[in-house]
């Protein structure tokens, strides 16, 4: 993980274009079509996760009259936060699966 490279060509793509286009992105030197891994993104998802709710607990003890407005929102935040960081740091990419075709028998 944390290479940022493109598979085929070994070309250093920069962490906000990854990040920015995480679904989209184009080798700059052989414009091969790439995607960050499925790994990656759920790692970062479990990271996420984990980050919130350690947060919630925080919140739950400190307690107060509002704590599960400010857990929850807070949770969220910090999610988005945690996936963000993992992501910019161990982000992995591969190349993009072609999509299958579609057959004209099978549209619904």
């Amino acid at each position: 993980m944390a290479n940022r490279s493109c598979p085929l060509c070994f070309s250093k793509l920069p962490r906000t274009v990854v990040l920015a286009r995480s679904d989209e992105l184009i080798c700059p030197s052989c414009h091969s079509a790439l995607e960050v891994s499925r790994s990656s993104r759920v790692s970062a998802a479990l990271v996420g996760v984990l980050a919130a709710f350690a947060e919630v607990r925080l919140v739950d003890r400190a307690g107060g009259d509002a704590a599960w407005f400010t857990a929850v929102a807070s949770a969220v935040v910090v999610y988005g936060v945690a996936s963000f960081v993992f992501l910019l740091f161990f982000s992995d990419l591969v190349v993009r699966p072609k999509p299958y075709p579609v057959f004209p028998q099978i549209r619904g």
